[in-house]
């Protein structure tokens, strides 16, 4: 398993960042940041409406199980959990702030489509949506108990650090 992180690191994020060329439906991941470390991963809130977003306790969840697929946008992917299956997408909900993530039924909505940038040595990568643009990236908020992903204000931020690695 270590190897296949490795060749991700090397390889991968490009993979993502031309998710296009990637197969369809690469992955699972487990979705970690630099700030929250290998202990918290990026999972689904199992409530019933299934469409909250935490950092958890990392493990063998499906909702920590994330695939990046092509969304017929060069250069833009779609990110699902094996826990909310094909036909939910990590979307952004539309409320004014547009901060909030939410899993939402996939379609062809800007807040669906997620760039994958890597940091200039290619151990992270940043994640953007069309919706929020170029200002705004996938982020942890700094409130103690870092467990709530939000879109923010992109900068040299460890919560914006995304380390995509094997489930296991």
């Amino acid at each position: 398993m270590k190897n296949r992180t490795i060749i991700l690191a090397a390889l991968g994020v490009s993979l993502f960042a031309g998710a296009e060329a990637a197969h369809a439906d690469d992955g699972p991941y487990r979705l970690r940041t630099q700030f929250t470390g290998k202990g918290k991963c990026l999972d689904i809130v199992n409530d019933g409406r299934n469409n909250q977003l935490v950092m958890a306790p990392c493990g063998n969840y499906s909702g920590q199980q994330w695939t990046v697929s092509p969304s017929g946008t060069p250069g833009r992917s779609r990110l699902r959990t094996a826990f909310t299956g094909k036909a939910q997408c990590l979307d952004i909900v539309n409320d004014g702030e547009n901060n909030r993530l939410t899993m939402a039924p996939c379609g062809n909505f800007s807040g669906q489509m997620w760039s994958i940038s890597p940091s200039d040595d290619g151990a992270y990568s940043t994640l953007r949506t069309d919706f929020t643009g170029k200002a705004k990236c996938l982020d942890i908020v700094n409130d103690g108990r870092n467990d709530q992903p939000t879109m923010a204000r992109c900068g040299n931020f460890t919560g914006q650090m995304w380390k995509m690695s094997d489930p296991q």
